[in-house]
C-alpha cells in the first residue's frame, strides 16, 4: 500500500516549489499541483539503437497492481513516479527507473513538461524517453510485470479501459508520429494563419502546413469571414482541404455543403432595423451574397486598412440578400451595446475577436459546433482535431478541438482555454506548435 503520510513538494506550474503536502492530501481531490515523471522506454526496431524514433519500434508498459490507489491494474508508462521534496527531476527519474525497471544505464530525452488533471489530483509531468534493448528486470514489490508493446497494440486497447487515461492522453500528445495518427488541423485566419502587420501568410507557416500536408494531415480553414472575402489566402489555397466559414454556419468540402446555419428572420429584422435606426456599422451575410451598411465609414476603415479586406465592392444591395438565409451579421458597436441587443435575440450568439466589432451568428452556429460537424463527416475522432485561433470567437473551437492552441498574440482569455500556447503569428507560431506535438 502507498504510504498516504509521504510528504510531496507542491508547485506552480513552472515547477517552482510553493510549499509541501502529504500523498494523501495530494490525492484527496484537493487539486494541489504535485510534480511527477514519466518515461517511455523504447524498442529500437530490430535491436538497432540508433534508430530510436523508428515507428515499428516498440515501447514497454508496466502493468499498475490491484494496490495501488489510482488506476489499479490497468498498463501504463513504462516508468512514473512522484518527484520527491527536495528532489530534483532528473533526480527523481534516475531513481524511478532504478527502483521500478532495475535500469541503469539509460539515457534519457526530455520530451514534454505538462499539466495533468483529474478528479482527484493535478500533476506537473515531466516526460522523458529512452531507447533501451537491454534486459529489463520489473520490481515484484511495485509492479505487477510489464512487456513491450506494438504500436497496433496500443491503438487497439486505446479506449477499452485497458491502459490508462493518463497513459492514453500523453502518448497521444507526445507521440503521434510513433502512433502513426493523422489529424485534422483548424486554423483561424486573421492573427493566426495571416499577421496583422504584414497582412501575408509567415514563409514558416506556409512550410509548416507543406510539411502537415506531406505527413498525411488534412489542413482546415475555421474563419469568421464569409467565402466572398477569403482572399488572403492564395499561398497556401491548394493545401486546404475544407472550411468552416461564418464563425461555423457554413461549412463545406470542395462543392459539398456540410453544415448551413441561419439566423431566424425576425432576429435579423431586429438587428438590420436597429442598425439603421442607430446608424452603426453591419454586414449582413447571406449564403450567397453579402450587403454592407456603412453610414460612418467604420466598415470600411477597419476592414479595408486595418484587416486587407478585398471584394467588399462587390456587396450587394441589402434587400436582395435579404431575401436568402442570413448566416452571420457582423455588427459595428461597443461591447457594452452588445450585452444590450443580444437581449432581443435570445436565438442568436454572439464571437467578438475585434474590439470594434462582433459577428452574431445563430445558437449553435460557432467554430467549435463546425470543426465537430466536418470532423463527423471525415468519419474522424474529435480527439483527432487540432485548432488554432487568437480571438475570442476561436475560444469554442479550442474548447472542442482535442488539442486547442492559443497563439501568442492570443487574448489572455483564449490562452487559459487552451492546451498549448505557441509564439505569435509573426514569430513562427504555427510551426513551433506543429513541430511541438511532433505533427511535423
Amino acid at each position: 500500500m502507498d504510504n498516504q503520510q509521504e510528504i510531496f513538494p507542491i508547485v506552480d506550474e513552472s515547477g517552482r516549489v510553493v510549499g509541501s503536502a502529504t500523498r494523501g492530501e495530494c490525492h484527496s481531490g484537493s487539486k494541489l499541483l504535485h510534480p511527477v515523471v514519466h518515461l517511455h522506454v523504447f524498442r529500437s526496431a530490430q535491436g538497432d539503437a540508433c534508430n530510436s524514433r523508428n515507428s515499428k519500434g516498440e515501447v514497454y508498459l508496466q502493468r499498475r497492481p490491484d494496490w495501488k490507489d489510482i488506476q489499479p491494474g490497468k498498463w501504463d508508462t513504462a516508468v512514473g513516479g512522484h518527484i520527491d521534496y527536495g528532489e530534483t527531476p532528473e533526480e527523481a527519474l534516475q531513481r524511478e527507473v532504478r527502483e521500478e525497471l532495475g535500469i541503469t544505464d539509460f539515457v534519457p530525452e526530455f520530451v514534454d513538461k505538462y499539466v495533468f488533471e483529474s478528479k482527484r489530483e493535478k500533476e506537473l509531468v515531466y516526460v522523458y524517453r529512452t531507447t533501451y534493448d537491454g534486459e529489463i528486470r520489473p520490481s515484484a514489490e511495485e509492479l505487477d510485470g510489464g512487456r513491450f508493446w506494438t504500436m497496433q497494440e496500443i491503438r487497439e486497447a486505446m479506449g477499452k479501459g485497458i491502459l490508462t487515461p493518463n497513459f492514453e492522453s500523453e502518448f497521444t500528445r507526445c507521440f503521434r508520429k510513433e502512433l502513426g495518427s493523422k489529424y485534422a488541423l483548424f486554423f483561424d485566419i486573421d492573427g493566426t494563419l495571416v499577421s496583422f502587420k504584414t497582412h501575408e501568410i509567415p514563409s514558416s507557416t506556409i512550410f509548416a502546413l507543406t510539411q502537415a500536408k506531406a505527413n498525411g494531415h488534412k489542413v482546415f480553414i475555421a474563419t469568421g469571414r464569409p467565402p466572398l472575402i477569403i482572399t488572403n489566402l492564395k499561398a497556401i489555397e491548394h493545401l486546404i482541404d475544407g472550411y468552416v466559414t461564418i464563425n461555423g454556419a457554413l461549412c463545406f468540402v470542395g462543392e459539398k455543403e456540410i453544415r448551413c446555419k441561419d439566423i431566424p428572420k425576425d432576429d435579423v429584422q431586429t438587428v438590420v432595423q436597429d442598425a439603421q435606426k442607430k446608424s452603426y456599422g453591419l454586414i449582413v451575410i447571406g449564403e450567397r451574397d453579402v450587403a454592407v451598411l456603412d453610414p460612418k465609414g467604420e466598415v470600411d476603415r477597419i476592414f479595408r486598412n486595418e484587416l486587407a479586406v478585398e471584394n467588399l465592392n462587390l456587396a450587394k444591395p441589402l434587400d436582395l440578400v435579404l431575401g436568402q438565409r442570413i448566416l452571420q451579421l457582423t455588427a459595428f458597436f461597443s461591447t457594452d451595446y452588445e450585452s444590450e441587443l443580444m437581449k432581443r435575440i435570445p436565438s442568436c450568439t454572439s464571437g467578438r475577436w475585434h474590439p470594434a466589432f462582433t459577428d452574431i451568428t445563430a445558437k449553435g452556429a460557432d467554430k467549435g459546433e463546425g470543426i465537430k460537424a466536418m470532423a463527423k463527416y471525415l468519419g474522424l475522432d474529435s480527439q483527432n482535431t487540432v485548432a488554432f485561433g487568437d480571438g475570442g470567437n476561436d475560444t469554442s473551437m479550442i474548447k472542442a478541438a482535442g488539442i486547442g492552441v492559443a497563439m501568442g498574440n492570443a487574448l489572455e482569455s483564449l490562452k487559459q482555454e487552451a492546451d498549448y500556447t505557441t509564439t505569435s503569428v509573426d514569430d513562427d507560431g504555427v510551426l513551433n506548435a506543429l513541430r511541438h506535438f511532433n505533427l511535423i
